[in-house]
C-alpha cells in the first residue's frame, strides 16, 4: 500500500516559541513514519485579506524543519503573485502525490480548500486551537465557504471543539478532538540544560531560597497578567519573600504597561520579568507553583509543561484547562477575572509543601498517561487514514 502523504500549510512563522508553531514541528518531526510522508510549506496572510506563501522573520532558520518550504522566497512577495502561488501550491498537490492538507489559520485553510479543488487532489483537514479570541468577519466569512465543503477539522481541546460548533456553525461529527502532547524531546533536552537560581533576575538581596510562582506566557492581553499581578499583594503579605517570574515573548507596549501596574501596585520588586525562552521548560522545575490567568484559552502547552515537571498549577477555568488540571488533585481552577481567588488558591499551595509535592506528583502521572507521544501519534495517523480513506 502506498503511504499517506500529508501537507502542512501555515501562513507565516514569525517565532518557533508559539504553541501552534512548537506542533507543527512535532508534527513534521513524527510523520513521516511506518506508512506516512510529511511535507512542510509555509505562506503568509497580508494586508488586502489575501494569501501570500511568503516568510520566515522571526524564526532561527536553524530551528525549521528541513522539509520546509518558503512559496514567497520561490515565487516572490506581493499581493499581486497570489494566484501564481495558489497555482504552485495546487501543482505541488499534484507531483507529490499529497492526500492530506493540514492547515492552520483561516488563511492557510482557505489556501489549502482551493488549492485542492485546483488540483482536484487531497483533502483538506483544518485546525481549531482557540475557543473563537480570533474570529473576525474576515474568518466567518472563510469559515462559511468551509462549511460549504464539509471540511474536517482537528481541535486540540474539547472546549475548542464546541466553540467551533457554536461560533462557526460547524457540526461536531467534523470535529475530530486530538490534544497536544507532552514533549518529550524538549523535555529530555530542558532536564539536561536547567537552570539555576542564579540565571534568574532577582533584585540585590532577595531571598536565594525564596518561593517562586511562575507564569509561562506570551505578555499579550488575552493571557490577561493584570489579575496574577492583583493577587500578588495578598500572596506576599502571607509570603513576604515570593517572586514571580513571567516568562515569555513580550509585547513592547503592553510590558509597558504591566510594568507601570506592578509600580503602581507595589510589587514591582518580585516581578521578575524574563522574556522569551526557546524552551521554558528549562526554568519550570525552579518554580514552586505554576500559574496562567489568561481570560481565552484552548489548551495551554505551558500548562501541560508544569504538570510534566511536576509542579502544581493555579489556573482560570478557561477553554480546555480543565482537560488538564484536575480540581483539587493536580491544582486549582479559579474563575478567570477574580485576583482574590487566583490569591487564595496560591497561598494555599504555598502554606503547604506535601500538599504541593502531592499534587506535582499527580499532575506528572496525569499527563503521562493521558498525553504521551505515543497516543498522541496512533490518534493522528488513524484520522489520517479516515480522512485519505486508507485502511491501518
Amino acid at each position: 500500500m502506498s503511504p499517506i502523504r500529508i501537507l502542512y500549510l501555515i501562513d507565516h512563522l514569525s517565532s518557533s516559541r508559539g504553541g501552534t508553531e512548537q506542533h507543527l514541528f512535532w508534527l513534521l518531526r513524527h510523520f513521516p513514519r511506518k506508512g506516512f510522508e510529511g511535507h512542510g510549506c509555509e505562506g503568509h496572510g497580508c494586508e488586502g485579506h489575501c494569501i501570500v506563501f511568503s516568510h520566515t522573520r522571526g524564526t532561527d532558520p536553524a530551528r525549521l524543519p528541513a522539509e520546509t518550504l518558503v512559496f514567497g522566497d520561490l515565487y516572490g512577495h506581493g499581493k499581486w503573485n497570489w494566484w501564481k502561488r495558489l497555482r504552485h501550491l495546487a501543482r505541488y498537490l499534484g507531483d507529490h502525490e499529497i492526500d492530506v492538507v493540514q492547515a492552520f489559520s483561516p488563511l492557510g485553510e482557505l489556501a489549502g480548500l482551493l488549492a485542492t479543488r485546483l488540483a482536484r487532489r487531497g483533502c483538506l483537514l483544518g485546525n481549531r486551537r482557540d475557543c473563537g479570541y480570533h474570529i473576525n468577519r474576515e474568518s466567518r466569512t472563510i469559515y462559511r465557504l468551509l462549511r460549504l465543503f464539509g471540511t474536517r477539522f482537528v481541535a486540540n481541546s474539547e472546549a475548542a471543539r464546541q466553540a467551533a460548533h457554536r461560533l462557526e456553525g460547524t457540526p461536531l461529527d467534523r470535529i475530530e478532538v486530538i490534544r497536544n502532547p507532552l514533549p518529550e524531546e524538549r523535555l529530555r533536552e530542558a532536564m539536561a540544560k536547567k537552570m539555576s537560581r542564579a540565571m534568574l533576575p532577582f533584585p540585590p538581596g532577595a531571598d536565594p531560597g525564596a518561593k517562586l510562582v511562575g507564569m509561562v506566557a506570551t505578555v499579550r492581553p488575552v493571557k490577561d497578567h493584570e489579575t496574577l499581578l492583583k493577587a500578588v499583594p495578598a500572596v506576599l503579605a502571607a509570603h513576604p519573600e515570593t517572586y514571580f517570574p513571567m516568562v515569555g515573548e513580550q509585547l513592547p507596549e503592553h510590558l509597558a504597561h504591566l510594568r507601570k501596574m506592578a509600580e503602581e501596585l507595589r510589587i514591582d520588586r518580585h516581578i521578575l520579568w524574563c522574556g522569551g525562552l526557546e524552551n521554558p521548560l528549562r526554568m519550570m522545575p525552579l518554580f514552586d507553583v505554576g500559574a496562567l490567568s489568561s481570560h481565552s484559552e484552548s489548551f495551554s502547552n505551558a500548562v501541560l509543561e508544569y504538570a510534566a515537571v511536576g509542579l502544581p498549577a493555579v489556573v482560570t477555568d478557561v477553554g480546555g484547562l480543565g482537560e488538564i488540571v484536575r480540581e483539587g488533585e493536580t491544582g486549582f481552577l479559579v474563575p478567570p477575572r477574580d485576583p482574590g481567588t487566583f490569591a487564595e488558591r496560591l497561598i494555599r499551595l504555598l502554606d503547604d509543601d506535601a500538599v504541593r509535592k502531592r499534587m506535582g506528583e499527580n499532575g506528572r502521572r496525569f499527563v503521562g498517561e493521558h498525553f504521551a507521544e505515543p497516543v498522541i501519534l496512533e490518534q493522528y495517523a488513524e484520522l489520517y487514514r479516515k480522512i485519505a480513506g486508507k485502511k491501518s
